[in-house]
C-alpha cells in the first residue's frame, strides 16, 4: 500500500499533536496530554512501517536505495526553494526508529512529568519528534536547515525547563555550541546555492542540483569544513563533544534518551546527507583528519567514562565513544564500514538509549544517579538487573546481539586504508567492556546498601517492561539477523559511494 503524503504525514502528525497539546489543551489534565502525546506518537510509529513496504525489487531483493516515497512541491520559487522530502536506504530505517521510539520517551515519562509544566514537555517532545523525521525526509537544503532548527528548539526547553539542578549551565552551553553550528551550517547553505546561481542563473537548494557541481577547491573546502563543524557539534566529533555530558546528565532520562538515541544521530545523517555528498574531493582530503579525529575520541572518551561516579556521566563519555566509532566509519568512506555506521546508528539508539532509561528508571526509585549510593540491587530487583545486562551487553558489543556486526563492519572497512586509527580505535571494545561492566558490578552486586533491597526498591513494573519489551526483542534481532537491515542498507550504501563519493574527476 503506498499512501499519498506519508512523509509529511509523519513529520506534522506529531507536530500538529504537540502544538495542541502546547496551546490548546486543558493545561489542568495532566492525564490528557499525556495520553494524546502517547496516541499521536503511536499512531506516527504504525505508520512509518508503511516505509518498508515501498522499494523496488532488484534481484528478487527490496531495494530501498531507491525512492520508495518522495514528495516534491515548488516552495519559495524566487529563491528555488522546493519542499521535497524522500526517504531511500540512508533514512528509512532511522526514520522508522525516531516513530517508534518517541512513544517509549513519552511512556517513560508518564509518572515522571505530570506537573503545571506537563503539556510543555509532552508537547516539545512532539515537536522534537516531527523535527528530526523532517531533517531526515528533507531533500532540500534549505528545507533541511528547516527543519534543524525546528528540532533544536524543543530540545532547549525540555532540558533548560525540566532538567536537573545545573540545567542552566547545561544548556548555555548547550545553546551556545548549536547557535554556532547552526550558523556555519547557514554559510554553507548559502555558499551551496549561490554556487547554483553562478553556474545556472537561477537559485536552487534541491540537493538533486547541488550534488556534483563544480566548484573552487579552496572554497569547497571552506564549506566542507563549515557543515563539518555544524555536524560534528552534534555528533559529539572530538574535541566538539564538551557540551554532551552536561547536557546529558541534567536532562530528565527520557529526553536524555531521546538526545542519545536519536537527535545526535541527525550530526551522522548530515554527513553522509550533504556534506559528504556535496563536497566529494573535501571530504577525501580531509578523511585523515577526521578519521584521526574519530578514533581519538572513541579513546579518549572511554578513558573518560572509567573514571566518573554518576551512572548517567559513564553513558554520556559511553555515547560519545560510540559515536566516535560511527563517525569513523562514515569518514572512511568504505562501503563495509559504512553500511555498518548506518547499521551502528540503530543498534546504539537501542542499547544506549535503554541504558538511559534504565538508570532514570532507577533515580525515580531513589533519587540519585551516584554510583556509590548503590550496591547489590540485583536482589530486589531481578528482572530489572536482568533487563539492565541484556542491554548493558548489547551496549559492549556481545555476539548475538545488536551492537557486534556494525561495529565489526566499521573496524573490519577501515583496516584496509586507516589501519592505525582503526587499531587504535579497535581498543575502545576492551574499555568500553571495562567501564560497563564496572557500573553494572557496582550498581547491581556492589556492597548492598539497605536503601537498595526490598521491599524498598520495587522491581520492573509493567508500564516499565512494556518500553523495555520491544526494544529488547529489536537488540536480539538485530543481532542474530542483521541481514534484514544490510540486505536494504547495503544497496543504498553501494550506490551512494559509487554515485556521490568515489568519483572526484569532474567537482573541482
Amino acid at each position: 500500500m503506498h499512501l499519498p503524503g506519508l512523509l509529511s504525514l509523519l513529520i506534522f502528525l506529531p507536530i500538529l499533536a504537540g502544538i495542541i497539546i502546547f496551546f490548546i489543551s486543558d493545561h489542568t489534565d495532566p492525564v490528557m496530554e499525556r495520553s494524546t502525546a502517547l496516541v499521536a506518537s503511536l499512531a506516527n510509529a504504525l505508520l512509518s512501517l508503511m516505509l518498508l513496504s515501498g522499494g523496488k525489487a532488484v534481484d528478487g531483493v527490496m531495494n530501498l536505495s531507491v525512492a520508495p516515497y518522495e514528495e516534491h512541491f515548488k516552495w519559495i520559487q524566487a529563491l528555488g526553494i522546493t519542499y521535497h522530502l524522500r526517504s531511500d536506504g540512508l533514512s528509512v530505517f532511522l526514520i522508522v526508529l525516531v516513530t517508534f521510539l518517541t512513544p517509549a520517551a513519552i511512556a517513560a515519562s508518564w509518572h515522571l512529568i505530570s506537573g503545571a509544566k506537563a503539556h510543555v514537555y509532552y508537547g516539545c517532545m512532539l515537536l522534537l519528534s516531527g523535527g528530526m523525521v523532517g531533517v531526515l525526509a528533507a531533500h532540500d537544503l534549505f528545507l533541511f536547515y528547516v527543519f534543524w532548527e525546528v528540532m533544536l528548539i524543543p530540545a532547549f526547553f525540555l532540558v533548560g525547563v525540566f532538567g536537573g539542578d545545573k540545567r542552566v549551565q547545561a544548556t548555555t552551553k548547550f545553546v551556545i555550541y548549536t547557535m554556532v553550528g547552526s550558523l556555519l551550517m547557514l554559510v554553507g547553505v548559502v555558499y551551496a546555492g549561490w554556487r547554483y546561481y553562478a553556474l545556472h542563473h537561477a537559485w536552487s537548494f534541491d540537493l538533486d542540483d547541488l550534488v556534483g557541481l563544480t566548484m573552487d577547491p579552496t572554497a569547497a573546502s571552506v564549506a566542507f569544513l563549515a557543515f563539518v563543524l555544524a555536524f560534528g557539534i552534534k555528533a559529539a566529533l572530538f574535541p566538539l563533544h564538551t557540551w554532551l555530558p552536561d547536557t546529558y546528565a541534567e536532562a530528565p532520562a527520557p529526553v536524555t534518551f531521546m538526545l542519545s538515541a536519536l537527535m545526535a544521530k541527525m550530526g551522522v545523517y548530515g554527513f553522509l546527507r550533504v556534506a559528504l555528498p556535496l563536497f566529494p574531493d573535501a571530504a577525501h582530503s580531509w578523511s585523515p583528519v577526521l578519521v584521526g579525529l574519530a578514533a581519538t575520541g572513541v579513546v579518549y572518551a572511554a578513558f573518560v567514562a572509567l573514571v566518573q561516579k554518576d551512572a548517567k556521566r559513564v553513558l554520556a563519555y559511553s555515547s560519545v565513544s560510540h559515536l566516535g566509532v560511527i563517525l569513523l566509519g562514515v569518514f572512511t568512506l568504505s562501503p563495509q564500514a559504512l553500511s555498518g555506521a548506518v547499521l551502528q546508528m540503530v543498534a546504539h539508539a537501542l542499547s544506549t538509549g535503554a541504558l538511559f532509561l534504565l538508570v532514570g528508571f532507577l533515580y525515580e526509585r531513589r533519587g540519585t544517579t551516584l554510583i556509590d549510593d548503590w550496591g547489590g540491587a540485583a536482589k530486589a530487583v531481578p528482572v530489572f538487573a536482568t533487563v539492565f545486562m541484556i542491554v548493558m551487553l548489547a551496549s559492549v558489543g556481545l555476539p548475538g546481539l545488536s551492537g557486534f556486526v556494525g561495529e565489526f563492519l566499521i573496524f573490519l572497512g577501515a583496516y584496509r586504508d586507516h589501519a592505525t586509527a582503526a587499531v587504535v580505535a579497535a581498543s575502545s571494545i576492551i574499555f568500553g567492556a571495562a567501564y560497563m561492566l564496572w557500573l553494572y558490578q557496582r550498581l547491581m552486586f556492589g556492597p548492598e546498601n539497605p536503601d537498595t533491597l526490598a521491599p524498598r526498591l520495587p522491581d520492573l513494573t509493567w508500564r516499565e517492561g512494556m518500553v523495555f519489551i520491544p526494544m529488547v526483542a529489536l537488540i536480539i534481532t538485530v543481532g542474530l539477523a542483521p541481514q534484514i537491515l544490510l540486505s536494504r542498507i547495503n544497496p543504498a550504501t553501494d550506490a551512494y559511494l559509487s554515485k556521490v563519493v568515489l568519483p572526484t574527476g569532474n567537482h573541482q
